[in-house]
């Protein structure tokens, strides 16, 4: 198995310079240019360095996902990696002091020494990285800043800087969560006896969510079967992170966990705040995305801890100091992130660091997942999505039968699905039948994510809010969170780049018929751009999971 490609050779000499936000960018990104930015406003940067013997690195992470290899899930530790692959001591010292004498504030460091947070004025900014930095406006009269000429490290630095974040701070990132359209009822099922397949009717929605039970019974995942010993692969002893620009109630999950009698066996949540971290409970505007990802991952592995990383905004910044934070500290088995956005415009630089920090995780076994996107079929793919070391979950409506029995599934029109114009099709997806040799094709799997088969959400203290029930692929890549914490604890080890085995899983196996089926095809339904088919689509990619069967193969 060969390794992912990583830049196309296009995105490679593009990744010299930042992102160039040219009037036709303001205007795509909605705000518009005031204007020279005032030479003592501060703006706080992610320096990301480049990784040593990058070609090694790209061979033994997909050496490290091939069964037949004898590197096969022998993942590395922290120390390991720093002293294979990560920039040297002495070169982090150096981009260290060079930052220092042109004037900025070292706000934080890392034992990984692949990110360096500082902080300066524009006017040493702009001098320092030969760029040029606007004030711009939004038509609700926000202001944000972004740098209109390419920026480029000193040129001593060249061959030590990867690229920088926090030159351009207009979010383009947004969750990806979709609510039922206004009315439009979905009508209430039948509640068989047992089990609880759906939440309580919420007043202002007239619908009802599915109960994690559904998921877990409908994707046949391991929750559903007892270990030898009478105990439950409920993701115990294995740990999940997400990272979300908010905080939750935790007196909301503990209610949701409490009505459909689910008892939480893992331990508390555990809350990694970075530059102060969003306003506690839930009180920010995206609390109800850190709401569903803690209901749908912990809801269907009660067992797993959770960790959560909260970022004051979805800027670049933000998110990469997340990512490196996490695969720092090397505490959880996998990174969900239910949010992107078109990858060229948040920038070849930034996508390529996500992804560079999501194939250090891949090196430690961590497996990456992102949300595919909202919108449908799309001429620019999501990112983080879009790397080739996460993988890209897309949305599917789901029906279940009794028991929660998985009965039917099509294409849900909001999966986000396109290819990648930033990185080339990986080797895992040249040999897939469907898959478009243009680049790397988006999304390779896809779970529940229509809000009309969307799940039951407690938040703000009650069933009775627009958000119940609520779907979106920021659904399912939590949904997929929750199946790779019971696929680690049922192999006793972690993932780690599970595309890799995904994609041999039904090379070799297809769609088997019956009790057996690995992998559900979704030939039903579109998103706009593309239409759901046998075998992999633009839409569902290679279809859905019955996660239970998957253990034995994977």
């Amino acid at each position: 198995m060969n390794a992912p490609k990583a830049l196309t050779a296009q995105a490679t000499q593009a990744a010299r310079g930042d992102v160039v936000a040219t009037p036709a960018d303001l205007q795509q990104l909605g705000v518009s240019d005031a204007g020279r930015a005032p030479a003592t406003t501060t703006l706080s940067l992610a320096v990301a360095l480049r990784y040593r013997n990058q070609d090694a690195l790209d061979r033994l992470v997909a050496q490290q996902s091939n069964p037949e290899s004898a590197s096969y899930r022998r993942w590395l530790s922290n120390a390991q990696f720093d002293a294979r692959f990560a920039p040297t001591k002495a070169g982090y010292r150096t981009v260290l002091a060079s930052l220092r004498r042109a004037g900025f504030r070292i706000d934080r460091t890392y034992e990984n020494r692949t990110v360096i947070d500082a902080t300066a004025g524009v006017a040493t900014i702009e001098r320092y990285f030969r760029t040029s930095i606007h004030r711009v406006r939004s038509s609700k009269g926000g202001v944000e800043y972004a740098n209109v000429r390419s920026a480029f490290a000193p040129p001593a630095l060249s061959a030590l800087v990867l690229g920088v974040d926090g030159l351009n701070t207009v979010a383009v990132v947004h969750p990806y969560y979709a609510l039922i359209g206004r009315g439009r009822r979905r009508s209430i099922p039948a509640e068989p006896q047992a089990p609880t397949l759906f939440g309580p009717v919420s007043s202002v929605t007239g619908a009802r969510g599915y109960a994690p039970v559904a998921f877990s019974a409908g994707y046949d995942l391991p929750v559903m079967h007892a270990t030898g010993t009478g105990k439950y692969y409920d993701g115990s002893g294995r740990a999940s992170g997400i990272v979300i620009d908010a905080d939750f109630a935790e007196s909301d999950l503990r209610q949701f966990l409490a009505h459909f009698k689910i008892a939480r066996t893992g331990p508390a949540t555990r809350r990694v705040l970075l530059h102060g971290g969003p306003p506690p409970g839930d009180g920010a505007s995206d609390s109800v995305e850190a709401a569903l990802d803690a209901e749908a991952l912990v809801g269907d592995a009660p067992g797993t801890a959770l960790s959560v990383y909260e970022i004051p905004n979805l800027k670049n910044a933000s998110i990469t100091d997340a990512y490196n934070t996490a695969v720092s500290q090397n505490v959880v088995d996998a990174v969900n992130s239910s949010f992107g956005g078109c990858e060229a415009a948040i920038g070849t630089k930034t996508v390529g660091t996500w992804s560079a920090l999501a194939e250090q995780g891949a090196s430690k076994g961590i497996t990456f997942h992102a949300s595919s996107g909202d919108s449908g079929g799309s001429l620019c793919a999501s990112a983080p999505a879009s790397s080739p070391y996460v993988v890209a979950v897309g949305g599917t409506a789901l029906t279940v039968g009794v028991g929660g029995a998985w009965a039917a599934e099509s294409a849900w029109s909001g999966s986000g699905g396109g290819i990648s114009s930033l990185f080339a099709r990986p080797s895992w997806q040249a040999t897939t039948l469907g898959t478009i040799d243009r680049g790397r094709n988006v999304p390779d799997v896809a779970l529940d994510a229509d809000p009309y088969t969307g799940i039951a959400l407690y938040y703000t203290g009650t069933w009775n809010t627009q958000y119940d029930p609520l779907g979106g692929t920021s659904l399912s890549s939590p949904l997929f969170g929750a199946a790779v914490a019971e696929l680690d604890q049922v192999k006793n080890g972690r993932l780690g780049l599970a595309t890799g085995g995904l994609y041999a899983a039904f090379a070799a196996h297809g769609y088997a018929a019956g009790p057996t089926a690995y992998f559900h095809d979704v030939v039903q339904g579109g998103n706009g751009a593309f239409y759901a088919g046998t075998g992999y689509d633009l839409v569902t990619g290679i279809g859905s999971l019955d996660v239970w069967n998957l253990t034995s193969i994977l």
